[in-house]
């Protein structure tokens, strides 16, 4: 088990943060540039200390600010896989795999064997002559790898691992990397920005934000349960923050969003199934989920059944293709600035067909036109 501690001031930045990570399972941190991702692997491995903190793994610790402990970056049993791999271009791929142990002035058989069994490990049996140049993107990212297990690491971190690959590339090594870690069975830490990356590789996910942990949990706990507007805005849901202001039948409540307007905004909408055995309390704070798909839009005010009808103004148009985590072809976004709200609320999100856009005439509408979204409160997924 990985036990991290840290805090630490870097000029204006602030990390702050704890977290455990479960042994020979695959942790990742997910967040935006800047968010603090790499300085946590940079402070893990000890190529910077924090200020205060505490690093352990498999009650070893390796950095303690109360026991003035820090051990040095080449005694820590942890492998580091740079982002852009850094390998040696004039040096043949058993050279780079056997860079660190030659450092460490191991007998010349040893070296051999643990350069042979990491190139084993990461299917590379055969490649030991050529060099960089003459390797494709996803080998030479093996040949990274194979060099951190050649020091036979207790933990592996890796730094945007795919981040140096083309799109395509991509795509190929993202499932034998996938495989790769399932069959070393190695406490890994591995950072991204990358939603789909995060959901594939990831037992435990942890949501970084301005060098703070924002939301911690399973790939379950992200999809249903997002607690901020970036988690969110990945999983592609309408999410928003307010307080219970009240009970219906049929367990739905009624949520009165922040805004700063004189005249709240309210959603009607149905808890979530872990909140059923003991209600929260009016007053108390709560989130609000829609699925896009779930909105539908009307040029007029609509004459249905839905309990959330809302009026706003176009703000943006998107057509989306083929591809990527959503897979929406053939569908439209349209973002809708509500009305009678504050400017820091978020625009409501509707996904729609082509056809329906068609109908709608939002070919011709543009931005800023008049328009009303209505949703179910069954389709509003609320929590605490």
């Amino acid at each position: 088990m990985l036990n991290v501690a840290l805090d630490t001031h870097l000029n204006t930045f602030h990390l702050s943060l704890s977290f455990s990570a479960e042994e020979g399972k695959t942790t990742v941190l997910l967040g935006e540039s800047g968010a603090g991702k790499s300085t946590v692997l940079r402070l893990l491995a000890g190529l910077q200390h924090p200020q205060q903190g505490h690093i352990s793994l498999n009650d070893s610790i390796y950095f303690d600010s109360e026991q003035k402990l820090a051990i040095p970056p080449q005694e820590r049993p942890f492998g580091y896989v740079f982002q852009d791999y850094v390998l040696f271009p004039h040096l043949t791929v058993f050279e780079n795999v056997a860079f660190g142990l030659r450092a460490q002035h191991l007998p010349r058989h040893v070296i051999t064997q643990r350069v042979g069994e990491a190139l084993e490990r990461v299917h590379l049996v055969g490649y030991d002559m050529r060099r960089p140049a003459q390797i494709s993107g996803g080998q030479q990212q093996r040949v990274a790898i194979a060099r951190a297990l050649a020091l036979q690491p207790q933990l592996l971190l890796l730094d945007e691992p795919l981040a140096a690959l083309d799109v395509q590339t991509r795509r190929e090594v993202r499932q034998e990397l996938q495989q790769l870690l399932a069959e070393l069975h190695i406490t890994t830490l591995l950072v991204t920005h990358q939603y789909l990356e995060a959901l594939l590789f990831g037992h435990s996910i942890l949501v970084l934000d301005g060098g703070r942990i924002i939301q911690q949990g399973e790939q379950r706990d992200l999809l249903e349960y997002p607690r901020s507007s970036y988690v969110a805005e990945l999983v592609g849901v309408n999410f928003f923050r307010g307080r219970i202001a009240r009970y219906e039948a049929d367990s739905t409540c009624v949520i009165q969003l922040q805004n700063r307007d004189s005249q709240p905004l309210e959603i009607f909408a149905a808890l979530k199934e872990r909140d059923l055995q003991e209600l929260p309390a009016v007053g108390e704070g709560a989130y609000v989920v829609v699925n896009p798909r779930s909105v539908t839009l009307y040029p007029a005010p609509p004459d249905a059944s839905a309990r959330n009808v809302f009026s706003g103004t176009i703000a943006q148009i998107l057509r989306l293709h083929s591809g990527g985590a959503h897979n929406h072809d053939g569908h439209v976004r349209v973002s809708i600035a509500l009305d009678g709200v504050s400017p820091d609320l978020p625009p409501l999100t509707a996904e729609i067909t082509e056809a329906s856009a068609t109908r709608l005439g939002l070919q011709q509408m543009g931005l800023q036109q008049h328009i009303y979204a209505a949703f179910k409160a069954t389709e509003a997924s609320a929590y605490t």
